[in-house]
């Protein structure tokens, strides 16, 4: 059936089969006391290593190539902000789908093949580097300074803003309300970039602390200033998340999670029998699913400090990465249908963005394909699969982690409690998936 979800109607799949739960949480079960019992003793991704690629690097870093990159993600922005600002206040304008599908969830997929490409291409970087160069100012220069334990909290609280105004702000399928919100992001950003330089936006933009960590298992690796072809695994190990990490992944992976939550049978006749106003019941059923993530996994990495040499807050950021696989599983999970299907419908408005019977780039008459809906089984499959497989990738790279971190002796004690912690939030996405 068609809900009014994500800013836009989305498909919302059929509830997994139960069996597949239980598969599923087998698997995960299996998985996470083998690598614990079994596995290595040391670090195995201590180096990054990978295929050096310096005629790659060489075109990539080309001027005209980040020149032309940028410009043509400006433009693309342009078009979306001319549909958002002048277009009709339908939900046939591609605005809605253009940030809710293409961009949010779209974030994903580009990120995994195309590593750091946002922040390359970033238009809010591309218009604060335009305005220094009228101002011929350095853009990395801003009139204050930026302390550095601030890392990506602010992110962290774009992320969940991001995630209230998806699943939780009452009239977000207007023009009206989507505007206030785009053009508060593009504002802070701009502005604090002025203020503080181009560090405020790798700390802001939420988009570019969510890209950023699902950038980490690209296959894609800068190491000095060479491109290079790496294990995605010894990426991730290699990757030292700034402070704050912890605070994004968590906003990530309870949004995704209340977003399944807040859709069982059980939490909807809750929140319609309630005299509570629903924005009220969202609004806290949200920063509680996040706050769950964020306290669980900091406990869970602050225990490690009792067989470590590091202090406890230390951990729960050296440990963040670990929550990556786990956060790309739960999104595709849940997610990989409506892009493929409003990813599609977008396209086919992209050509009129004021809804004036334009067919700019040809795309007006396509149809959306929603073959895949035939397969129910495959959506089952590819759900249940994404979801183990991010919680298996996850406790590699915890494991990899606690042993490069503690001692040899120390290590398997001290990641009990995280491996405890990952199983219940991989056990939790596939009863969300199943919860009718």
């Amino acid at each position: 059936m068609l809900i009014p979800l994500h800013g836009i109607a989305s498909r919302h799949d059929l509830p997994l089969p139960f069996s597949y739960v239980v598969v599923g949480a087998a698997l995960a079960l299996t998985v996470s006391f083998g690598v614990l019992l079994l596995a290595w003793r040391r670090p195995r991704f201590a180096r990054v290593g990978g295929v050096e690629l310096p005629r790659l690097t060489r075109v990539v870093d080309a001027p005209l190539t980040r020149v032309v990159a940028q410009l043509l993600v400006l433009a693309v922005f342009g078009w979306a902000g001319l549909a958002l600002m002048a277009g009709q206040d339908l939900l046939t304008n591609p605005a809605f789908g253009f940030v809710y599908v293409w961009v949010w969830v779209g974030l994903v997929p580009v990120s995994l093949l195309l590593g750091q490409v946002w922040r390359a291409t970033n238009p809010v970087r591309t218009v604060h580097r335009l305005l220094c160069a009228v101002a011929r100012v350095d853009p990395d220069q801003g009139v204050l300074r930026l302390p550095r334990r601030l890392g990506v909290w602010p992110a962290a609280l774009g992320l969940f803003a991001f995630a209230w105004l998806e699943l939780v702000q009452p009239d977000r399928t207007t023009l009206a309300v989507l505007r206030v919100w785009v053009l508060a992001w593009f504002v802070l950003l701009v502005l604090g970039a002025i203020l503080f330089g181009a560090r405020w936006i790798g700390a802001a933009d939420p988009f570019e602390a969510y890209a950023r960590s699902v950038a980490q298992l690209s296959p894609w690796r800068r190491v000095g200033d060479t491109l290079r072809l790496v294990n995605p695994l010894a990426g991730l190990t290699a990757w030292r998340p700034p402070p704050g990490a912890v605070g994004v992944v968590a906003a990530l992976l309870g949004s995704t999670a209340f977003d399944s939550f807040a859709n069982t049978s059980w939490w909807i006749r809750t929140v319609q029998s309630s005299d509570v106003i629903t924005v009220v019941w969202g609004t806290g059923g949200l920063a509680a699913m996040i706050l769950f993530v964020l306290v669980t996994f900091s406990l869970a990495a602050a225990w490690m400090a009792r067989h470590g040499d590091r202090r406890a807050r230390d951990y729960p950021r050296l440990m963040a990465g670990s929550v990556v696989p786990i956060v790309i599983g739960y999104a595709v999970a849940h997610y990989f249908t409506l892009l493929v299907t409003e990813g599609q419908r977008t396209a086919a408005l992209w050509s009129d963005p004021l809804g004036r019977g334009w067919d700019v780039f040809g795309s007006a008459g396509m149809t959306v394909d929603t073959a895949v809906f035939a397969h129910p089984t495959a959506i089952a499959v590819v759900q249940a699969g994404a979801i183990v497989l991010g919680h298996v990738v996850g406790i590699v790279c915890a494991h990899e982690k606690a042993v490069a971190l503690l001692p040899e002796r120390e290590a398997l004690r001290g990641q009990w409690p995280m491996l405890v912690v990952m199983v219940g939030y991989t056990c939790a996405g596939l009863l969300l998936l199943f919860s009718p």
